[in-house]
């Protein structure tokens, strides 16, 4: 039972990480709809950085273009944070039923 888990904690991470990846790609496309609309051409570091930390924030602000290529960034968002969950989740449940097999 603890192999099992072990599979399911590895397989969120996978998912994770190519949720994350995902994520980046489509946020990546959002940014190039924004600026080919006429917003900022170059992003410097700490406008990046308040970007990424302020996306819920600033959803609600775009349009056009940039606002269709919004929404796979959230999806991605969100199956990144559910598979974080289920790895957490995981490796509760593997390290428990580890020591209690012994």
């Amino acid at each position: 039972m603890a192999q099992f888990a072990f599979i399911v904690l590895y397989l969120a991470l996978a998912g994770a990480l190519a949720s994350w990846v995902a994520g980046a790609w489509y946020y990546v496309r959002t940014l190039r709809a924004l600026a080919a609309e006429g917003g900022p051409t170059r992003l410097t570091w700490r406008a990046m950085v308040v970007a990424v930390l302020a996306w819920p924030f600033a959803l609600a602000r775009l349009k056009g273009a940039a606002a269709a290529h919004a929404a796979p960034v959230n999806k991605a968002l969100v199956a990144f944070l559910a598979c974080l969950t289920l790895a957490v989740a995981a490796t509760s449940v593997a390290t428990n039923l580890a020591r209690v097999s012994r």
